[in-house]
């Protein structure tokens, strides 16, 4: 016959005395990756010396390609301190190569996409032509050169009004709105619009 445990008691902070144990706490806990050992130190001490670059990139390109639904919220917080509070799945940001840079990225690795920025025939862009460089997708980034930059005034209308987010919108949607398809077979085309060829 099974021993039946009646007197144990289990003191609580409320100051009461109850029977019932306290539960496990089974949740899922962040992952502290130094510990684990899967932090960023610990894989790139696997890498064989000969596949290791020779020259490292000074900057990373990174976007989420997908979204968050489902993630946990600390990863939701690393993320949104990588890329803001505004963060968009597909947007690309870029990174400096640094050691505390690249354990941040670590632990969003499963969500972004990580290229090296390489310039383009090894000119990097200095002060005057950060608004003449193009960054494409693949991690090219070239210097245009002789690319303009356009002022303020350049940027502003001839007649001087300038439109509103809202005005432009709604001008936008109206002319959206109006427009049909217009064929010969559709059922409500009017009969006095002929389709030219």
């Amino acid at each position: 016959m099974a021993k039946v445990i009646r007197t144990r008691w289990v003191y609580r902070t409320d100051n009461k005395w109850t029977r019932y144990l306290p539960r496990r706490n089974d949740a899922v806990k962040e992952i502290d990756y130094e510990k684990s050992g899967a932090s960023l130190r610990h894989y790139t001490e696997e890498i064989p010396e000969d596949q290791r670059p020779k020259q490292a990139s000074k900057l990373w390109m990174a976007w989420l390609y997908r979204d968050l639904s489902g993630e946990p919220k600390w990863t939701k917080k690393h993320v949104e301190n990588l890329f803001g509070a505004d963060y968009k799945v597909g947007r690309m940001e870029v990174f400096r190569n640094t050691q505390l840079m690249n354990e941040e990225l670590w632990k969003v690795k499963h969500l972004i996409e990580l290229r090296p920025v390489e310039f383009k025939d090894g000119v990097e862009p200095g002060e005057e032509d950060i608004f003449s460089t193009h960054l494409h997708p693949n991690g090219q980034c070239e210097v245009i050169q002789g690319g303009h930059v356009a002022s303020e005034n350049e940027l502003k209308l001839a007649d001087g009004k300038q439109w509103t987010p809202k005005e432009l919108g709604r001008t936008l949607n109206k002319k959206y709105h109006l427009y049909q398809s217009v064929f010969e077979q559709n059922v409500y085309t009017p009969s006095n619009i002929t389709v030219l060829k």
